[in-house]
């Protein structure tokens, strides 16, 4: 009987140090990764945006889908893998309305998605995941289980191979048909961990050595007219807050008016609609000692 129960914590004991190696051997790769991205002058995170921003000298962190709480976490490992030689002056993050919306704050409840996002976006934290992340009370107990659990996959890095550029339009009477709560409800005040984890976010930048550069892209028209205009306002005032500090800017391009073949959906943009998006950022980057 004995037997039968040490067995099984043996073999349950070996798979948990055979982990733990290899989670060591997954973070590593990725401090080494964070730590080449120091001799950039620009380092960029975001989520499937990034891929919308024209800067091809730049190291990029992102993914689709991908979460502030998860890029906060990518951010944080980053500052602690620089040192004083560390090259970088500007760090931009993409942001949109949709990382503060109901869906957003329903993912990062730890509950399980029909839609498989966890599986897909939790994994990516995995190599930067630590104990600190685990202990954190401000992040909902199920979400850091489900961190810790999806740190399995054994990611090693969310290194994102660079910008692209696609032409290939909306329709003219191109329509999005949004969700009902983005309409009627007042979802940023409500986006308790979004709104955290983007605390923490300017947290960082504040005592860090570089700028940071909320770089929020261009919305589609038919965005723009369904989305709740209070929720709206608050999450443009938040960003605003942010930029009182000396060392962050925001960058609002949300209702920048653009054509519709400027936008691939509504909020990806077509070659065109990166090139705006340049036109705003490069000027900027100049103005903070970086040549795109």
């Amino acid at each position: 009987m004995r037997m039968l129960v040490l067995r099984p914590l043996g073999i349950l004991a070996l798979v948990l140090l055979a982990w733990g190696v290899l989670h060591i051997w997954t973070h590593a790769e990725a401090v080494e990764e964070l730590r080449q991205a120091h001799n950039r002058s620009v380092v960029l995170f975001g989520d499937s945006h990034a891929r919308d921003v024209r800067l091809p000298g730049a190291a990029r962190f992102a993914g689709p889908g991908q979460d502030l709480v998860g890029t906060w976490m990518w951010m944080d490992a980053f500052e602690r893998a620089g040192g004083a030689d560390s090259k970088v002056k500007v760090v931009v993050l993409t942001v949109w309305p949709n990382k503060f919306v109901p869906l957003a704050e329903r993912r990062l409840s730890g509950r399980v998605q029909e839609d498989g996002w966890g599986k897909l976006v939790l994994g990516r934290a995995g190599p930067v995941l630590s104990l600190a992340h685990m202990m954190e009370s401000a992040l909902p107990w199920r979400l850091r289980w489900r961190l810790w659990l999806h740190a399995f996959q054994l990611r090693k890095s969310i290194r994102d191979k660079g910008w692209s550029c696609r032409d290939n339009p909306v329709p003219k009477d191109y329509g999005f048909n949004m969700g009902t709560k983005v309409i009627q409800e007042d979802w940023f005040e409500a986006a308790k961990v979004s709104r955290w984890a983007l605390a923490q976010i300017v947290a960082l930048a504040e005592r860090s050595d570089w700028q940071l550069v909320l770089l929020e892209h261009p919305l589609h028209r038919s965005f723009l007219s369904q989305v709740n205009p209070k929720a709206m306002a608050d999450y443009e005032a938040e960003m605003r807050a942010a930029a009182v500090h000396p060392s962050i800017a925001y960058l609002d391009m949300a209702r920048l008016p653009m054509p519709y073949t400027a936008f691939r959906d509504h909020h990806h943009l077509t070659c065109e609609g990166s090139e705006k998006v340049a036109e705003r950022l490069y000027p900027l980057l100049r103005e903070l000692g970086v040549s795109p």
